[in-house]
């Protein structure tokens, strides 16, 4: 992509359609961050963390102009981010940015000649997530959630037998679900182990070189671990004042 002054680019990116999700997650930010200290409530508390997992992108298929279909099949790949938020009582309201990439493994139907294919697709994801945990006194807590927000989805590929290149990336409004378990290992540190499930509108690419496009998706099952670190802790994780001057 080239490069081009601050106001070109900010209005190359609202032509592209994804302001609104932007907006959405700018707005979750500011709740978060800014208004959530003016919560009265005792227990409430803002957290950071780091995460890095698996990542599949299943059943992909390119819709090229004029030639129709096309299977692609990626590798299994991994993703990595880091998130921040803001605890209340058992809702967790969190900004969350991460990274993803799968490689080509094939491309085209069954006894297509694709040898010496490369490439791969991979996607930078601003999300802004509402989790709720489910407090039952057990040693894991387990929780569900769901996110909206933008997502930079790049699709490279080369392909020899067929000459052709395929390089370009596309903003598209994003989504996912979460499903996970928390164990909390202190009062400061918690470790999450999550499903999620993050996809995107469909992205329309262009081929270099020509008039061609061709729409694909970005649908991808993740396997997340993440590490969580709590600033302050929870009264009832702080031992008592009569606990403190007992001998």
């Amino acid at each position: 992509m080239g490069s081009g002054s601050p106001p070109t680019l900010v209005f190359g990116l609202i032509c592209r359609g994804w302001t609104a999700s932007i907006w959405l997650s700018l707005f979750g930010s500011i709740s978060i961050f800014v208004l959530g200290p003016l919560s009265s409530d005792a227990g409430a508390q803002y957290y950071i963390g780091t995460q890095a997992g698996w990542t599949g992108l299943p059943y992909q298929t390119d819709m090229i102009e004029g030639l129709g279909l096309v299977p692609v099949q990626f590798n299994a790949g991994y993703n990595v981010g880091a998130r921040g938020g803001y605890r209340l009582a058992s809702w967790r309201f969190e900004e969350e940015y991460s990274y993803r990439r799968n490689d080509v493994a094939a491309y085209g139907v069954v006894g297509d000649s694709t040898n010496g294919v490369s490439g791969n697709r991979h996607t930078h994801s601003i999300m802004t997530n509402v989790l709720y945990d489910f407090a039952a006194g057990w040693p894991v807590m387990p929780h569900i959630g769901v996110g909206i927000g933008a997502m930079d989805v790049f699709d490279g590929l080369k392909i020899p037998s067929r000459r052709l290149i395929f390089n370009d990336n596309s903003w598209q409004f994003a989504y996912q679900a979460i499903a996970g378990l928390r164990y909390e290992i202190n009062t400061f540190l918690a470790l999450d182990l999550d499903y999620r499930y993050l996809a995107t509108t469909e992205s329309t690419f262009r081929i270099p070189n020509t008039a061609v496009r061709y729409r694909t998706g970005a649908n991808t099952n993740n396997f997340v671990a993440s590490l969580t670190y709590r600033f302050g802790a929870w009264p009832s994780d702080l031992p008592s004042t009569a606990e403190q001057r007992a001998p």
